[in-house]
Order: structure tokens, then sequence, then C-alpha cells
């Protein structure tokens, strides 16, 4: 080791880039000379972009990282898992029917667990009273843990919430050890009201309020299903959010309505939603993204919503009408102009041709990318073909689109498939089952259901086919789309 100690500092450096994660954690205990000519490589490859748990031992994980003089430079992308066993229940707790020894010690009931069992589920008891604790009052303790780590990290430009286990925070592996079971795992989403707001929406709380409290200058913002019309007002100030957001450039939102019990109307968190509020935190929130150039949006009307929409649905047009996708949609373009988007990315919402438009007519000469997935266009009188309406803007007022990607669009009365006259059904082909979407209907071919196409020119041209070249018809089966295409992840890029 003492050649290697011999070499420069950037020679050093640059063998570190070879090795693989292993071998770069042995030699850098080798010696200090060594350790601190790879600080720089270790720093960046290690803290650039990290996860955590929302649990103390995780925050504290990360509190030591910001305290540390050589790597808080190097964190520029945090990601939270708002999760923690949040809809299952352990393996080892005990069965719900079993009544406890003592029915004066509910406590008891943990008499009846095998010795490992209780000590599994003692450590479930701690780390979801924990969690719990973090979150409580909207996250107030967590905003004050975030506010104090936030102030310490220079370079911080990128926030968000992943909900997955193909994702590993800081500290999941530990408490699946002592639990028996992945605290990532998200489980069936209960079917009845709730008593308060989700745990990604208490997150999302203690993240805006904390960024309001420091000079950070975030570029990008993405979460996962926020119930942001059902935050008290009070809560989400204009000026918090323009304080947190105004230097946002990427935001990435996953919109959800909470299904409260009336009695949260009382709450002093949360609030029961009519329609006259439905996208009014969304509106709050982007009002405050003054330079803002892509944005991500997903509207769901509750956290039960099925991920595929209803397909064979004539008849619902005026329900559609009056639903929260339709009306949450409604007040963004009567209320906001986004001015600077150059890349949209928009899924499972309901709207109307019209204001599809509205909402990127203020940017329509900036655009250079569209993704629209599972988006129902509503026909009226003015726009019986909705979907030609909105191609037609698209070829007449959006000339850098350079991008396309159209996947399962529908209409009021089913699906709208990229063929000139009316689609043939196809046999299914047994080797491609587990790629098919189970729709109602007959089997469509991808290339139906998918218009993909880059290149300026290209995109131009395919637009001219479409604007006439496409077909409103019932539903059928359909390929699942790829989510490597619709899912870009840009997050490694260097800021």
């Amino acid at each position: 080791m003492a050649g290697l100690n011999g070499l420069p500092s950037e020679l050093i450096a640059n063998i570190f880039t070879f090795l693989n994660d292993a071998d770069v954690f042995a030699t850098r205990q080798t010696c200090h000379a060594i350790e601190r000519a790879s600080i720089a490589h270790f720093g960046h490859r290690f803290f650039r972009k990290i996860g955590f748990m929302i649990t103390t031992p995780s925050l504290n994980t990360l509190t030591s990282i910001s305290n540390h003089k050589d790597l808080q430079k190097y964190i520029q992308h945090l990601w939270f898992n708002p999760d923690c066993f949040t809809f299952i229940r352990p393996d080892c707790a005990p069965d719900p029917q079993d009544e406890p020894p003592n029915p004066s010690e509910p406590d008891s009931i943990l008499q009846l667990l095998s010795p490992s069992d209780r000590k599994s589920y003692t450590a479930y008891q701690t780390v979801k009273r924990d969690h719990s604790r973090l979150l409580h009052a909207c996250g107030k303790e967590l905003q004050q843990v975030l506010t104090v780590i936030f102030a310490t990290l220079p370079n911080l430009k990128i926030i968000g919430m992943r909900r997955s286990e193909d994702h590993a925070p800081w500290g999941w592996k530990a408490l699946k050890h002592a639990v028996g079971q992945d605290p990532r795992e998200l489980g069936p989403p209960p079917s009845g009201p709730s008593n308060s707001l989700s745990a990604p929406t208490k997150l999302f709380l203690a993240i805006i309020n904390s960024v309001a409290a420091t000079d950070i200058k975030l570029r990008r913002f993405y979460t996962d299903a926020i119930e942001i019309d059902n935050v008290r007002p009070e809560l989400l100030t204009q000026d918090t959010l323009n304080k947190a957001c105004g230097s946002i450039w990427y935001l990435e939102l996953n919109v959800s309505r909470a299904w409260l019990m009336q009695r949260s109307a009382t709450n002093p968190y949360s609030r029961v939603t009519d329609e006259e509020n439905y996208g009014e935190g969304l509106v709050k929130l982007l009002k405050a993204t003054t330079e803002l150039r892509e944005i991500g949006l997903q509207i769901f009307p509750s956290l039960q919503q099925g991920y595929k929409p209803e397909m064979r649905a004539r008849g619902k047009l005026e329900t559609w009408r009056k639903s929260m996708e339709y009306l949450c949609m409604r007040n963004v373009v009567l209320n906001v102009q986004l001015l600077n988007l150059t890349r949209v990315k928009l899924e499972k919402l309901i709207t109307s041709p019209d204001m599809l438009v509205q909402f990127l007519q203020p940017s329509a000469e900036n655009l250079t990318s569209l993704k629209l997935q599972d988006i129902r266009l509503l026909s009226d009188d003015d726009n019986p073909k909705p979907w030609r309406t909105f191609f037609a803007f698209l070829l007449d007022y959006c000339p850098k689109l350079d991008f396309l990607l159209f996947y399962h669009l529908l209409y009021d009365g089913g699906g709208v498939y990229f063929v000139k006259g009316a689609p043939e059904s196809q046999p299914v082909d047994p080797d491609t089952l587990g790629r098919i979407a189970q729709d109602n209907g007959a089997f469509r071919p991808y290339e139906h259901i998918t218009l993909q196409v880059s290149g300026r020119e290209e995109v131009k041209v395919k637009l001219g086919e479409v604007v006439e070249g496409h077909y409103y018809d019932q539903a059928g089966y359909s390929y699942e789309l790829d989510e490597g295409e619709w899912h870009t992840d840009t997050s490694d890029e260097e800021w």
C-alpha cells in the first residue's frame, strides 16, 4: 500500500473510480492520506443522492452526515420513504381474534406469543410509535429535525418521496431484521375513511415548511400521493409556498383526495373537502412555482383509486364533469398560468379539450416534450371529437415539440386508437398475456393505442396524420406500457 500512498492525490482519486463498493470502503481504511485523497470520489459516489426512513435512527444518521464538514457538501439529492409498515399487520402480531389473558392489561396479549415473535412485535410497536410521533401534528417534530438538517447542506437541490421496494432508504434492513418484514411494503389501502391525513401528506408539509425556513434554492421536488386540498389553508399559506417553491424547475405531483371521517372537519390539521375546494391546494402550489420548466401531474379521487381507469363508460359524461379530477383541472386552468414549461407529463386526468389546451397554451411556444397516459377528454357540442381539437392545437401552436408519447387515451365513450378506420380485433398470443392490460373488450395491438415519436419534423408529420387519423371506439385489451418509457429518471443529473 506504500506504493499507492506515494502517488499523487489526483491519481489516487482516479484509481478509486475503478473499485467496487466493498474495495472503496476497505482501501479508505488503510491510511489517512488515502482517505483524504479519495474523499471527493467517496462523497460523490455514496452521498450525492441518498434516502432515509421517517424514523429517529434513520434521521439521526442523516443528521450525522449533515454535520460532517467534508460529506455535507456532497449531498445534492435527499429522498424519503414515508412508509413504515403503513397498511400491513406483521406476521409476528397477535391474532386479532385472541383475547388478552388479563383483560385489564391489554399488553398481556403478548404472553400468547412465542419469545421470538414477542421480541419482533415489541420492535414493531416501538418503531410505529416513533414514526407516528415524528409525523404527529402534520409532521411538526419532523419539520424541526429537517429544518436543522437542510440548513447545513449547501448544495441540496432535489428533495422527493419514494415508496417502493425497489429503493433502499437508510435503515430499512435493520427494521426488516428486527420485525421480520420489510417496512417499505405498503399493503392494500384501507377501504374505509381515515381519521387524519396520510403519511406522505404530513411529510410534504414538513418538507415545505422546512425548506421555507432555510435558504435552500430547491430545483426539483417530487411527491407521492398528497392530499393537498385537505390541508387546512392556514397550515399551508401562499407565503410559505412561495418561499419553498419559487426556485423549483422540475415538479412531479401525485394529488389525491383524503376520505376523512366527518369529525375531521373539526380537526386542527385536516378538513373534509367539497366541490368548491377541489384543486385549491394545487392552485396555491402551482402559483408559487414561478420558474417551473417541467411538470408531471397525476390526480386521483381517492387513495383507493385503481390504477387503470374505467373503460366502458357510456352514460357517465355528467358524472365525470362533477368529478374531483375534472373540477381540480378546471380550477387550475382558471387560476394558474405556467409560462415557462418545456416538458410536460400528465396522467390519470379527466378534462375537456378546451381546458387541456388552456393548461398548455401559455407555454405552447416553449414546449419540447409531451407525455400523456390515461387522459380522458370529454366531448361536447363544439368538440364532438375531443382529441381532434387537441391534436390540431399541438400541430398549429407548439412549433418546438420534438418528442411525443401518448398511451391509452380516452374519451367519454371508451378509447382512442391511432388508426384511420375501425380497428380490427386480434387473437391474443399466450406468450404476451403478461404484458396485456385486462380491460373488458377485444384485444388491440400496442401500436393502435400508443403514439411515440421523436424529432421535430417527425412530430410535425405525425401530428398532421393523427388530426384526422384516429378512431373513437369502445375499450379493448391493450399492452401495458413499459414503465421505462414513461418514467425517465433524471434524478442522477448533476446540479
